[in-house]
């Protein structure tokens, strides 16, 4: 995956399998989302879900670490 930041928008290319893993995760969201709303309760592989999920948006956005705001920034808004 790459992220090129240009003045006017934003281009992030993928692969066709990187593609795919995204709508995979739609689909996970889907399935957590209705288990909290039937069950009031989140299972540990939903956490983990999440969690993968995260990271794929971390990578997909080339997000940065901002350790003295503890979130996540645009590349170079440190």
């Amino acid at each position: 995956m790459k992220t090129k930041i240009l003045k006017s928008k934003v281009v992030i290319d993928m692969s066709v399998s990187e593609y795919d893993t995204m709508f995979k995760y739609i689909g996970k969201l889907e399935s957590m989302l209705n288990t909290l709303h039937e069950t009031n309760d989140l299972w540990l592989s939903d956490v983990h879900n999440l969690s993968s999920l995260k990271w794929e948006l971390v990578e997909m956005l080339d997000a940065e670490w901002d350790s003295s705001t503890y979130r996540y920034v645009k590349r170079g808004n440190k």
